[in-house]
């Protein structure tokens, strides 16, 4: 691995990246023979590994691997290998190229090792090296893939490679971190909003080195870490970002992050986001950022559940799957009591068809509810409650709902495992995903529904699933019928559930058969 040296600047005006570097004297080349070459690094002599320092920022030197690709007469890369400390030879293949190397030519050169996020090739008359930012994961070690590396001068001379990035340093002392034992970072994302000016981040930058030199940059507003492990310590921890040299940066820096305690992950938000104002960062620096305002990421319904525990929209999943979507940011008292204080949310699956219970209890009131009015209707949330009553095989659609489907989609440590929802958990559903107005049904006494409103809760649930990968959600359809957990007061044969029927148009919350076959859709709380 390549190491580096970076030395640490405030905010004090600093210069873009430019295409100079410093030159010392000394060596001499014979054309057709091996050719060696001196690239030195700043400081490199004082430092033998890759440590973070408060003085120098970052302090490091080349490896035994790292290589340099190296432009002579103005239209060949030669490719050199690390022989030993700052030295790299190359065994140029004529005399011609050889002689590129003698006492007053001028070399153009950038380090490019095979795992470097670097590429080069010959412009012109130029050296084009290409540095691709993405891809980062945040770690100290990391950052030696991004650090372009260059250097010009006599070829028998020392020549000096300077850094062309600097790097954005995150220092987290964070009290919700330590409250949560969190052991590390596990994702990350950074949005830069500029008032005016340009961009903080980029995809990639592309330099041009040669008797004159450019660089063109790819800006982005955001930059993504979706598989990192950076060390969290008594809530605290240190994040390392390349990025191209910049000035004139007027904005905000938002943070939001993904931390796991080995057992459980969450999302957190910095909550009063960084301003830049008038902020530069120049070639060869740390600039580095005290956050210590990190907070819990709200639950919003909308968002989603992901297979480990943390929640948020598809855009800050860091990779992680979605497993439902979240309807609901208030649990009953009951779920309360088990540490499940976030929400509901609804899973993005379904199973096959099954009856509420058993032809031979078919007569038995197993949950001990008994809803008789559609206030009561409303107000029943305890589906958790009423599943545990009736988690066997003689109830095949609390079954599927919660033991089936466990065993096909794993739950989140720390939350409820999956189970057939309440007919109060469906109104929500119904209100906060298919947008049904919550005075706006007809009441049944008994039951409610929403007039000619069936399709139109189906579309508005599907937005949340269709924006998902093929195969790992089913769509809602018209005359689609799903059991709750929740009981009727009037009728001991019946269960509710919610109807949407393609005959009449209606949304129903209803009482339904409970030997009928009807299909399970599972919810969870976290």
């Amino acid at each position: 691995m390549m190491k580096k040296i970076y030395l640490l600047a405030g905010m004090a005006a600093m210069m873009l990246a430019s295409c100079s570097t410093d030159e010392q004297s000394g060596g001499g080349y014979v054309p057709g023979e091996k050719v060696t070459l001196n690239a030195s690094l700043p400081n490199s002599g004082t430092r033998v590994s890759e440590a973070s320092s408060d003085t120098y920022g970052l302090v490091t030197n080349w490896s035994y691997d790292d290589s340099l690709d190296v432009l002579v007469n103005a239209n060949t890369l030669v490719s050199m290998l690390n022989i030993s400390n700052n030295t790299f030879t190359a065994m140029p293949a004529n005399a011609t190229i050889a002689a590129g190397f003698n006492a007053g030519q001028t070399i153009y050169g950038v380090n490019n090792k095979s795992n470097d996020n670097i590429t080069t090739a010959v412009n012109g008359n130029q050296l084009k090296a290409t540095l691709d930012f993405t891809g980062q994961d945040g770690t100290v070690e990391n950052l030696a893939k991004y650090d372009l590396m260059y250097g010009k001068g006599d070829p028998t001379t020392n020549i000096t490679f300077n850094h062309k990035i600097c790097v954005l340093r995150l220092d987290l002392s964070s009290d919700s971190l330590m409250a949560d034992k969190m052991t590390s970072l596990t994702g990350l994302k950074l949005k830069y909003v500029p008032w005016s000016g340009t961009q903080l981040f980029a995809s990639q930058e592309v330099y041009n080195f040669g008797t004159t030199c450019d660089s063109t940059i790819t800006s982005v507003d955001s930059i993504y870490f979706n598989k990192t492990n950076v060390t969290v310590s008594n809530g605290k921890a240190t994040v390392y970002i390349a990025v191209p040299s910049r000035q004139n940066l007027y904005g905000t820096l938002y943070i939001h992050l993904k931390a796991s305690n080995g057992t459980t992950c969450k999302a957190y938000d910095l909550a009063n986001p960084i301003a830049f104002g008038n902020v530069r960062m120049k070639i060869s620096t740390v600039h580095p950022q005290a956050i210590t305002n990190l907070t819990g990421t709200t639950v919003k319904v909308g968002d989603y559940l992901f297979h480990d525990g943390s929640w948020g929209s598809l855009a800050d999943s860091f990779g992680a799957t979605p497993i439902a979507v979240i309807f609901s940011k208030n649990t009953s008292t009951a779920d309360k009591g088990y540490k499940w204080t976030h929400g509901y949310a609804m899973a993005m699956k379904e199973l096959n068809l099954a009856a509420w219970i058993g032809p031979t209890t078919i007569s038995e009131n197993p949950t001990g509810t008994s809803i008789s009015t559609s206030a009561a209707l409303i107000l029943d949330k305890d589906g958790y409650t009423h599943t545990t009553s009736i988690n066997s095989d003689a109830y095949p659609a609390a079954y599927a709902a919660a033991t089936t489907y466990n065993t096909t989609i794993a739950a989140p440590g720390n939350t409820s495992g999956w189970y057939l929802p309440s007919i109060g958990q469906w109104y929500d559903i119904c209100v906060n995903l298919g947008k049904m107005i919550p005075l706006g049904y007809k009441d049944q006494t008994k039951f409610l529904y929403w007039e000619g409103a069936a399709s139109a809760c189906a579309n508005n649930l599907n937005v949340y699933l269709t924006p998902l990968t093929n195969g790992i959600y089913d769509a809602f359809q018209i005359s689609d019928l799903y059991w709750s957990s929740s009981e009727s007061g009037s009728d001991k044969y019946g269960a509710y559930a919610a109807y949407f029927n393609s005959y009449t148009g209606n949304m129903y919350l209803e009482t339904n058969s409970k030997g009928s076959m009807t299909n399970v859709r599972s919810v969870i709380a976290f």
